[in-house]
Parts: structure tokens; sequence; C-alpha cells
């Protein structure tokens, strides 16, 4: 168990299929955890009320709530109430999964020894997972049965942890926090198409309408190639979840995402 303070936040929308990992695996590296609810309607209701008692505070958001005004709500939230007594904050998205820059540590570790360096924050490799063919049919959890993935080097910037110290008004988490970043990336699972059914829900349903200028474009665009968004597993990397990651990037997700 670390000495340090570590505060997860996770907001939620229509990833209850996800989320029963995303919670155990932060409860996991010792995190303290805040959970908000945008609205959801599949499980992610239930899934929290399942937790409720391991969860450190939860909140459901009516859906009617700007979604662009969420980080920043959140943020306010953390600055006023909770950054005076932790020292890293973590903010996955709900689809996520930390890492530190190699496997030979967990997650929380790799916190500890940031603390001790004259950084403030730490921006994340963002490899995609996605599903293919060649995914286990009987294994339940997506993070079990989605094992292909690719590194996606040119996306927005993943920032995911910060001292607590160094928080501000967060935009998506692209934005730089206070303080002076890691010369050394981190790394993190992403996990956003883990079914062809639920691949469609995400497009046609949950995200859409969410384009705001050209903040959220892909959604539109992918919602106009549905019949060309899925990978096969001989186009991706396949983790075996002890190797480390490979970076090489040998799938070009703007194919994908427009």
């Amino acid at each position: 168990m670390s000495h340090l303070r570590f505060l997860g936040v996770l907001l939620c929308y229509n990833d209850g299929d996800l989320l029963e990992d995303s919670i155990t695996y932060l409860l996991g590296q010792h995190h303290d955890l805040i959970v908000w609810d945008h609205g959801s309607t599949d499980q992610t209701a239930a899934v929290i009320q399942r937790f409720r008692s391991d969860l450190l505070e939860t909140r459901y958001i009516p859906r009617e709530f700007d979604f662009y005004e969420l980080y920043p709500a959140m943020s306010r939230h953390l600055m006023e109430g909770w950054t005076r007594a932790y020292d890293w904050i973590s903010w996955p998205d709900q689809d996520e999964f930390l890492e530190g820059p190699s496997r030979s540590m967990p997650y929380w570790r790799w916190l500890e020894e940031l603390h001790e360096s004259p950084y403030d924050w730490a921006q994340f490799n963002n490899f995609n997972y996605w599903f293919t063919s060649a995914d286990a049919p009987n294994c339940g959890a997506a993070v079990e049965r989605v094992r292909h993935y690719c590194l996606f080097p040119d996306c927005a910037p993943r920032i995911r942890c910060w001292r607590a110290a160094s928080t501000n008004i967060r935009l998506f988490n692209h934005n730089p926090p206070l303080g002076n970043p890691s010369p050394v990336r981190f790394n993190l699972r992403h996990y956003p198409m883990r079914s062809a059914a639920q691949m469609r829900r995400r497009i046609l349903r949950d995200r859409a309408g969410l384009r705001r200028g050209s903040q959220n474009f892909h959604y539109d665009n992918m919602r106009g190639r549905l019949d060309r968004i899925e990978v096969g597993a001989d186009q991706l990397h396949f983790d075996d979840g002890r190797s480390e990651l490979n970076p090489e990037p040998i799938f070009n997700w703007w194919s994908i995402y427009g």
C-alpha cells in the first residue's frame, strides 16, 4: 500500500459493460474514487450501486447537463473539495486503463516514482484496443476478450494524471495541468469499440449529436462509414497481458475516425 493518497475520477455514460472493470482496476491501484454518471440508460447505475460502499463519492448528473461543461464542473468540484486531501489525481476516460511507462511495476508504483521527481503531470500513449473476429467468444469481460491493439500516435493529447495541487480547469484532459510535464510518457489501454453491437450503439445513439465545431467530429465521420470500421486481427498487435506494449503504429486509426 502506498504512503501517498491517490484520487481517481470517472465520468460515466453508457459504458456499463466496462464499468466494473474500470472501478476494480483503479481500486486495485490504491485509488479512492469519485464516480459521476451523466444520465446513463444502460447498467451503469446498477454497477455504481453495487460498488457504492467502496466509492468515495457518487453523483447522478442529468443528461440535459451540457457535456462540454462536465469536465469544468468536475474540475471545480475537485479544487473546492478534494485536491488538498490528495497527492495525485488519475482521471482516465471510463473506457481507459492507465499503466506506467512499462509493465515492470504496477501503475501506482509508477505514480510513487513520479512523485519523487521534479515533474507534475504525465501524458499517456493511447493504445487503441478494437474488437476483432479473433476475440474469445465465451469471455464476457471486454478487457479479457479484446486483446488486439495498436498505438494511435497523433491523436489529441491524453493527459491522465497530475499532482493534485496542479489541478486546473480540465478540457477533456487534453490541456496541460499546472507545472512541468514528465519527459517520459505513460501508457493507457483504450477500449472504445468492444463488439459490433456496442460499436453501433456508441456511434448511432450514445455519442450522436456530440459534435460542436471541430470537437468530436469523428463520431459524425464514423457514422457515415459503418461498413468500413471493423478491423482485422492481422492488422493489429496482440496483448498477452505480460509483454510490453508494442509502439509500432502498424494501423492508421485516421482511416477509422476520418
